[in-house]
């Protein structure tokens, strides 16, 4: 079920202040590439430099006084963790964030400049979410889940208005998926104010479990993530994510590590961004050819988190031999 329009409308109001519009802007260097006209939606402006952001903030919002006086509780592969702990900050909400060990030292790091408590525990995002659930049973914490509520996405669906909002026609949009509250987020808007747009999604091959979900019609779970993507480390869709997918996107689809690795140097080299290869992917789908472009049509690129560190792009180049 798309998420309700009024909903949408009230989350933009809502969460101006903590997490403010960001920029849509054309490509020059993309444009030419692909024939087309490429507009980059700029998530990584926003204040942890993902647009995990919007959500968080969105969900913290609407807690009662008492939930803030005890406080929110996540677990996350680091960007929901980073735009909880943010909106924590803002609004004065004690917050404990829940990371697998597996988490680079980099991304903890991000965390010193907030007054969360983060903890290292379980050997992903799955363990780590079991000792979070439990936190918030035996504490009275209040859990916010990185996709799978509705507050969450309605954030998340705000980055959509913007984008009807700047652009009047927009032939396609493609965006990555990790559990999915991004991309039905985006969708949800998108129903209303720009039906005929084409949405694609993109994996990263080993955290592709919304691919094969949508390929096979029904929810696939992974064994395991084994892609350097880790924040789209969702070892299965939400169902209401699935199901959003299911019915509206044109195509889900996977590309490779080097694929995406190959993507975020293009991106740096020729536009100057510096993005994960989470956000990259979907670059690399457009330049391998997954997703068809035609001549001329305006297309978006959720430019969704830039938190990655300079020594993983050097370590991914040099293994990759890109």
């Amino acid at each position: 079920m798309l998420i309700p329009f009024p909903d949408i409308l009230a989350a933009a109001e809502r969460i101006a202040r903590l997490s403010p519009p960001t920029p849509l802007v054309r490509s020059e260097y993309f444009s030419r590439k692909f024939g087309a006209n490429i507009f980059l939606k700029l998530e990584i402006l926003n204040p942890t430099h993902s647009f995990k952001t919007r959500g968080a903030s969105n969900a913290m919002l609407q807690l009662s006084e008492a939930q803030r006086a005890i406080g929110v509780v996540t677990a996350s592969g680091g960007n929901h963790g980073l735009g909880v702990a943010y909106a924590a900050q803002a609004l004065d909400i004690p917050a404990r964030i829940y990371l697998p060990e597996s988490t680079p030292q980099s991304k903890v790091d991000d965390f010193s400049s907030f007054h969360a408590d983060t903890i290292l525990t379980g050997a992903n995002w799955d363990e780590s979410n079991q000792s979070a659930l439990a936190a918030a049973e035996q504490d009275g914490l209040t859990y916010i889940h990185p996709f799978d509520d509705s507050a969450v996405i309605a954030g998340q669906a705000t980055i959509g208005l913007e984008i009807t909002q700047e652009l009047p026609k927009i032939d396609a949009l493609v965006a990555s998926i990790g559990g999915g509250g991004l991309i039905a987020g985006i969708t949800s808007a998108l129903a209303l104010q720009s039906p005929a747009t084409r949405i694609f999604g993109v994996e990263t091959i080993g955290a592709d479990s919304m691919t094969q979900s949508f390929h096979k019609g029904r929810i696939t779970t992974l064994p395991a993530i084994t892609s350097i993507a880790n924040t789209l480390g969702a070892r299965a869709p939400g169902e209401r994510h699935f199901d959003i997918m299911r019915r509206y996107a044109a195509d889900i689809v996977a590309v490779s590590d080097a694929q995406a690795v190959a993507a975020l140097l293009d991106i740096l080299d020729n536009e100057k961004l510096l993005v994960e290869p989470a956000m990259s992917c979907s670059l690399a789908a457009l330049t391998t050819g997954q997703i068809p472009v035609t001549p001329g049509e305006s297309i978006v690129v959720i430019v969704c988190g830039g938190n990655v560190a300079l020594s993983d792009i050097h370590k991914w180049r040099q293994h990759f031999g890109l």
